[in-house]
């Protein structure tokens, strides 16, 4: 592999990627932009009124230590926090985020089915504050604290929840 461009090298993590295998109810969650696609397919299902998201940890994953990067989870805490829309009666409103605060508890493996929960603490007038638990068979693996902002209208990140909700 030493003698492939960085774009083979991608190609070929992408192409080692493991069956995702979703449990039963969750749906594909449609990239909304490029760094989207790199992180690999999320899904979601729906849970009562909320929201829960999920991901296979695959090789294109994996950190030096044979574990899930530390960025992926991040990266996979800061997309669960953006599903805090939901319960924030937020579906059409962009939310970007202003701070992000994670606590990586234990670690994730190849072949690991993560699943994130949000559960918003408070809506303020101009802030949301979020809690973000991610899940490996039921043990918490990682917590972590958003905030995030109101913004201008996201109508593809809507089509995404709607996938999962339904038309509420």
């Amino acid at each position: 592999m030493s003698d492939c461009s960085r774009v083979d090298r991608v190609a070929m993590l992408v192409a080692s990627d493991l069956p995702d295998n979703p449990p039963k109810g969750f749906v594909e969650l449609p990239a909304v932009g490029p760094f989207d696609s790199l992180m690999g397919k999320l899904y979601g299902r729906r849970e009562n009124e909320d929201m829960v998201m999920g991901f296979r940890c695959s090789p294109r994953h994996i950190n030096a230590h044979n574990t899930c990067h530390g960025g992926m989870i991040a990266s996979f805490a800061d997309m669960v926090a953006y599903s805090m829309r939901v319960q924030a009666g937020l579906r059409e409103t962009s939310t970007p985020t202003v701070m992000l605060s994670i606590e990586y508890l234990r670690p994730i493996s190849l072949g690991d089915w993560v699943e994130g929960h949000c559960e918003v603490v408070k809506k303020g007038k101009r802030l949301l504050f979020s809690r973000v638990t991610g899940k490996v068979d039921g043990e918490t693996v990682f917590t972590a604290t958003s905030i995030n902002v109101p913004g201008a209208k996201d109508i593809p990140g809507r089509e995404g929840l709607d996938r999962v909700m339904g038309d509420q």
